[in-house]
């Protein structure tokens, strides 16, 4: 073999080990392209599920911001009569959440906010109307929600000479069944307040209130589901009957005072709202210039009162009942009243709901801590009925509206004849 066919051989040699080599680190490189190529696609989708995963739980966090934002009520209009005491509890203004992740700031030229609640002493020299804001904020000191009233502090205007006798009737339950706040609101009128109705025994404290009734009950002539006379159904037409009423009676008010929705109460206030507004609607039908108040049902107690609320006689039937539900179920009504009757000419809401002390405002006593301890807590011994000052509380609200009624020239009283020597 001559030499030159030798060196061929070893080139042609080296070509195809180039060659060779060459195709292999195009394959291996080809295999490394796919799997980057791979490892890209599932860097792609994880990147998209991350994505996706951070938007969802964005969505989650937005929407429980939203959810925990306070859901504030206020009624249009308050009234604080001149020599009176008053408090407004941020408990019962709002809702739905946590009190203490927020604090709440009241807004006035009189009043004081305080820790819980907007209180005021109004004086003589107070009497007015003044814009109430309610701030609410998050810890951040960001605001959050905030609502607004006219706060109409009045003159005690039973206490001028000019003033005479007024006659109130209160359409109601267990809560104008003889309670305190009737006698209580008519010693503030120094007795120039009488209530009237069938019920009761002693004159001036007369009531239309009957335990356990709903308004629906009032307008069907049931109590408790069964059939139960009252006087305000005519027997002829089986209805709620205003003018029959007064015939029968012989009464004839001043004033009516609607107090009810504590029974019938559920999630969906309309039905209950609904009630109380046809009786408002078949007095004006019947009666159109008369004045009508209607007051807001009054919270509950918290859960230890609602526990123990079922161990009093003739309220078994309470078992179980959740005070955090009914709370609601009461924010629901008295937010829907004021919506149903905002354009009723004569008809005024009475803010009792906002007004009163869900805290204190029902009897207490001692208990044990636990079963064997001698460390004694103070609760509520019920959670409906409201104590002797609690329902002064109410009359406090009723009187003060009745006292705007008449400075506004809305309801007059007696005429009352000037005397001279």
């Amino acid at each position: 073999m001559g030499k030159k066919r030798v060196l061929s051989l070893i080139l042609m040699l080296m070509i195809v080990i180039c060659c060779v080599t060459e195709a292999f680190v195009i394959g291996e490189l080809k295999k490394a392209n796919d799997e980057m190529a791979h490892a890209i696609e599932d860097l792609n989708i994880e990147i998209s599920d991350n994505s996706a995963a951070i938007e969802q739980v964005s969505a989650e966090v937005e929407k429980k911001a939203e959810e925990e934002i306070p859901v504030l009520y206020l009624p249009e209009d308050i009234y604080v009569c001149a020599g009176l005491t008053m408090e407004i509890y941020d408990d019962c203004v709002s809702s739905g959440v946590n009190l203490e992740d927020y604090d709440f700031y009241w807004e006035c030229e009189v009043g004081d906010c305080m820790e819980e609640k907007y209180r005021i002493h109004a004086d003589a020299e107070d009497v007015g109307e003044y814009t109430l804001t309610l701030h609410v904020y998050d810890l951040h000191l960001s605001e959050v929600a905030s609502a607004r009233t006219t706060l109409h502090v009045v003159p005690n205007v039973f206490s001028e000479e000019g003033t005479g006798s007024l006659s109130m009737l209160t359409i109601g339950d267990s809560m104008s069944a003889s309670t305190d706040w009737l006698s209580y609101t008519r010693f503030l009128s120094g007795d120039k307040l009488s209530h009237l109705g069938t019920l009761g025994d002693t004159e001036g404290l007369m009531n239309e209130g009957r335990p356990g009734i709903t308004a629906l009950d009032y307008l069907e002539g049931t109590l408790y589901g069964e059939p139960a006379d009252h006087p305000f159904i005519n027997p002829q037409t089986k209805e709620f009957d205003w003018n029959y009423y007064k015939q029968s009676t012989g009464l004839e008010p001043d004033v009516v005072q609607v107090f009810l929705g504590t029974n019938g109460l559920e999630m969906d206030p309309v039905g209950n709202s609904g009630s109380i507004v046809e009786i408002v609607n078949r007095i004006r039908e019947a009666d159109p210039d008369i004045q009508i108040m209607v007051v807001q049902p009054i919270y509950p107690s918290y859960q230890d009162g609602m526990a123990r609320q079922q161990n009093i006689q003739g309220f078994e039937g309470l078992h179980g009942m959740w005070s955090l539900a009914r709370s609601q179920m009461i924010f629901n009504l008295i937010g829907e009243l004021e919506k149903e009757l905002a354009d009723y000419d004569n008809v005024t809401i009475v803010p009792a709901a906002v007004m009163f002390d869900r805290d204190y405002g029902f009897d207490q006593s001692e208990i044990r801590e636990n079963p064997h301890s001698e460390v004694l807590d103070s609760m509520p011994v019920q959670g409906v009925h409201p104590s002797a000052g609690g329902y002064d509380q109410i009359g406090d609200v009723i009187y003060s509206t009745l006292c705007w009624l008449i400075d506004e020239g809305k309801l007059e009283t007696a005429h009352v004849e000037e005397t001279g020597e």
